[in-house]
């Protein structure tokens, strides 16, 4: 990840994160400073390792596999839930070592799940406050998932993303570490709030400060202040989450799915959808880590009447619909289609394959450029549609479609802002994405998709599936004999 991934924002004034620790009361800074020095020093030392190791300019996979070897428990978490199922590597033992992790899954996916695993492990046993904390857990990891869906949603780069998720899963980590501490304080804030005062109130009659305050100073004394700060996204993630602890149907909650609606422009069951399935996410990871019982505390998603009729046109026409779990068992078994080049268009149909029926991407194509570089056609397709489509795809190249094949090309593409574009013209299709696959820098043709068919709107979640099944793609093509 870049050195800017991770941005400074400590300066601004237009963030709507917390406050910062200037007028934070005393007894605050001395508790956190409790906290941080004698009952949670090694967390924070493993956070700052780990975001140390993504945040460098030079930093590889590598680095990151070091820091989480160092740490046989994190080891045993990260493998433990790159093979789990909800990652989609279930039973079949693919993932041994953390190298290769880092390989498969990217360094991203590997920083959210070391955050996360460090955060369940250190804070996940308190049995006196058991309730209290895993509530707190289940809201943070519910939020973490929220604020990267929404990142992503809004086309925020993946780096950008991956801060939001670790921004939301930290927000509360002085209400955690309060209820793991357990000491008087714990135990007296504890019968506030089951005498049903409101956490607001009860805090500050038991402590004289909100937990939130507790939370920046942590971070601060860890050197980790800088994730005090919360970008607009985290806000209404935590947001959410809070509300949703109440039921989906919560006055509260549903004016959180429509603010979350208004920033994306999507109509209120769209999001609804969409936000529970990210909840049964967060609760699949929760598994994945081992920590059922935080799992367990997440809202369960309701099946609505109305909402979803975009994924339910697909169903309804035959065609899938995005599955997660199923795009990452396919990125992995693309390690295994193919041994030497000569077998490449069994990986390319393989692509195919994935972004038709895990990603739900309707019409896939793969277009084959000539040797001389005069030429470009169809050669492989899937979809219902597919073969029919592949018919159209066969072109001189004209210098429209030789500026895509070029090494690197992703690009998602609108007939509003490329209305002369010839795969748009060609397919009839509103939108569609497009990856170029090179091999050893030299690239040899495109791949192309779209939901033209039932005219379900590509979205950010399609784009990020679409350049992972092309990466993934371009790996394996390039380690073959």
């Amino acid at each position: 990840m870049p050195a800017g991934g991770f941005e400074d924002i400590s300066a601004r004034s237009d963030s709507p994160g917390g406050p910062g620790t200037e007028g934070a009361p005393a007894a605050c800074e001395q508790l956190a400073q409790h906290i941080a020095q004698q009952e949670l020093p090694a967390l924070g030392l493993s956070l700052q390792a780990v975001l140390k190791a993504t945040q460098d300019d030079s930093a590889s996979g590598q680095q990151i596999a070091t820091v989480v070897l160092r740490d046989p428990a994190l080891t045993s978490k990260v493998l433990r839930a790159a093979n789990a199922a909800y990652l989609g590597y279930g039973g079949h033992g693919k993932i041994v070592t953390v190298s290769r992790a880092v390989v498969v899954m990217g360094v991203h996916a590997i920083y959210e799940l070391c955050v996360t695993a460090l955060t369940l492990d250190a804070l996940g046993r308190a049995p006196r406050y058991a309730y209290r904390l895993h509530s707190a857990l289940a809201r943070a990891l519910h939020a973490a998932v929220q604020a990267r869906d929404l990142a992503l949603q809004r086309k925020l780069p993946r780096d950008a993303a991956e801060r939001r998720f670790v921004e939301a899963l930290l927000a509360p980590i002085g209400e955690l570490a309060f209820w793991y501490d357990g000491k008087e304080a714990a135990q007296a804030l504890d019968a506030a709030l089951d005498a049903g005062k409101s956490p607001e109130r009860a805090e500050q009659e038991v402590l004289g400060f909100p937990l939130r305050e507790l939370s920046t100073s942590l971070l601060r004394s860890w050197g980790l202040e800088a994730l005090a700060e919360h970008s607009h996204e985290t806000a209404l993630a935590i947001e959410l989450a809070q509300a949703a602890q109440g039921g989906w149907s919560e006055p509260a909650c549903r004016q959180a799915v429509q603010d979350i609606g208004r920033l994306l422009r999507q109509d209120e069951a769209h999001t609804l959808a969409r936000l529970q399935q990210n909840s049964g996410d967060a609760a699949a990871l929760a598994v994945a880590m081992g920590a059922r019982d935080v799992a367990r505390r997440l809202p369960t998603p309701q099946v609505q009447a109305t909402g979803g009729e975009e994924a339910g046109a697909a169903e309804a026409a035959g065609y899938p619909v995005p599955d997660l779990r199923l795009q990452l068992r396919m990125l992995t078994e693309m390690n295994k289609v193919a041994k030497t080049r000569k077998e490449l268009p069994i990986l390319l149909e393989t692509c195919l394959e994935g972004l038709y029926r895990a990603a739900g991407l309707e019409r896939a194509v793969f277009c084959l450029v000539n040797v001389a570089r005069t030429h470009l056609a169809a050669r492989l397709a899937v979809g219902p549609h597919g073969e029919a489509l592949s018919a159209h795809f066969d072109w001189a190249l004209v210098p429209a479609l030789d500026a895509l094949l070029q090494p690197g090309v992703m690009l998602w593409l609108k007939r509003p802002q490329a209305p002369d574009s010839p795969l748009l013209q060609a397919s009839g299709a509103e939108e569609c994405l497009v990856g170029s696959v090179s091999v050893d820098q030299k690239c040899i043709g495109l791949l192309y998709a779209d939901s033209a068919p039932t005219q379900r709107p590509l979205d950010a979640q399609a784009f990020e599936a679409f350049r992972g099944f092309v990466e993934q793609t371009e790996m394996v093509a390039r380690a073959l004999r």
